[in-house]
């Protein structure tokens, strides 16, 4: 009687065991599907927008083709310098104007400067460039002196060493002088054509921002 009593007890609790039992399995499948942690990806660093500069050297450029005569040749004196001159004028449009010369384009054999002649490739490295300059195209290379037959056109080069009004002075063989004003000139190499077209000599001077260049002088025969 009593066993028959205490198995519906047995029974209850063989089924709360079996609940039990059923809810641990249930727990385990639930806790063991859930994903593994994801693995941890390193953010990449953008790479920066802004492009590095490129370094450019100071101008000038040293040209690939220069006459490395730094002097003139043996014997030379300066009366021997001969401008390097047209007998055909120029075009209209380029006489009594202000023209731009590219050195790099077209650099001298050898400039004038401090005395002698030295190569560009020298020139350039000692040159101040901090005020005007004038010369004359010539056979030594861009000189302060030359000689010209009458009638020749010479190409007169210039530094311009700041932006300012650009005035030049041509002093005639006759005593006469002209006046040439050219505005507001922009710092560089420029040039213009000078017509010699009197005997005698002519001295060249220009002011820019009212600072003065040397002076070069033509003898024409």
């Amino acid at each position: 009687m009593r066993n028959e009593q205490l198995k519906p007890l047995l029974v209850l609790g063989m089924l709360c065991l079996g609940l039990l039992l059923t809810g641990v399995v249930v727990a385990e499948d639930i806790y063991g599907a859930y994903p593994v942690p994801p693995t941890q990806v390193p953010t990449p660093t953008p790479a920066s927008a802004t492009a590095q500069p490129t370094i450019v050297s100071a101008y000038p450029t040293p040209p690939t083709t220069v006459t490395t005569t730094s002097t003139m040749p043996q014997g030379t004196t300066p009366s021997a310098v001969t401008a390097v001159y047209y007998t055909q004028a120029p075009p209209a449009a380029q006489q009594n104007v202000l023209l731009t010369y590219n050195i790099q384009t077209a650099p001298p054999a050898a400039v004038y400067y401090s005395g002698s002649y030295l190569p560009w490739t020298s020139f350039y490295q000692v040159f101040p460039a901090n005020s005007p300059a004038l010369w004359i195209a010539s056979s030594a290379g861009w000189s302060w002196y030359a000689t010209c037959p009458v009638g020749g056109w010479v190409q007169v080069l210039m530094y311009v060493p700041v932006t300012g009004t650009m005035k030049l002075y041509d002093l005639y063989p006759d005593g006469t002088t002209k006046y040439y004003s050219y505005g507001f000139a922009t710092p560089g190499y420029k040039y213009r054509w000078f017509y010699a077209n009197m005997p005698g000599r002519y001295i060249t001077m220009l002011t820019i921002a009212d600072i003065p260049s040397n002076y070069i002088t033509i003898d024409v025969a």
